[in-house]
């Protein structure tokens, strides 16, 4: 499949060149931002946008931009402003931050191929189709909802979501809150995370 040039989907973004030669394509490695050289406690696998479904990959945008492997500063720099862009309606979980491996973002219409179970997908949808709230922080309309661990310790928890009103937030304020989660963790290796598609959504973790 196609692929959006590096230097195009990430310009603000410097790459270390021995994750871009010869060697590193043929080890199928992805290009590292320069802050991994020397290690880092924060390290995701950014596909902007790619889905995998029961084991298929599939690309929502063509040509896709490449996977990246990045620290979190450059992963806001790559996503952040994006995500908060986003128009639809988002429905977020905290991961748990001890064991999380995955954060990524599903459109309703994939739930089913993506192995989301029929009760955890009828609890988001219903979810995603409440309205009327406003922003805790900005009193703009609401696009999100977030709920905390404390609110859903985890995702099996379907009635904790059924019950649970979760934090209304704006977009501004929803990816606001998504990466003050993300910087108080102490340590995170995120294999796979992608940006939001369609007309709504839920960022899920594993």
């Amino acid at each position: 499949m196609p692929r959006t040039p590096l230097e195009e989907a990430y310009p603000r973004i410097d790459f270390l060149s021995n994750s871009r030669n010869w060697w590193a394509r043929l080890k199928g490695t992805p290009p590292e931002c320069v802050h991994l050289r020397d290690g880092h406690h924060w390290i995701a696998t950014l596909l902007p946008d790619t889905l995998f479904l029961r084991g298929k990959r599939l690309d929502r945008r063509i040509p896709a931009r490449p996977e990246v492997m990045l620290c979190l500063d450059c992963l806001a720099e790559a996503a952040q402003r994006e995500i908060g862009a986003y128009p639809g309606r988002v429905v977020a979980f905290e991961p748990d931050a001890q064991s999380f491996s995955q954060f990524f973002f599903l459109a309703p219409e994939d739930f089913e191929m993506a192995g989301v179970t029929p009760e955890l997908a009828e609890a988001v949808r219903a979810k995603l189709e409440s309205d009327g709230r406003v922003c805790e922080d900005c009193r703009a309309p609401a696009s999100w909802i977030w709920f905390s661990r404390r609110d859903v310790p985890s995702l099996d928890d379907v009635e904790k979501i059924r019950e649970s009103a979760g934090r209304a937030y704006c977009a501004a304020h929803g990816v606001r809150r998504l990466w003050q989660t993300f910087g108080e963790m102490k340590e995170a290796s995120v294999y796979y995370m992608n940006l939001p598609y369609g007309e709504s959504g839920a960022f899920l973790w594993i």
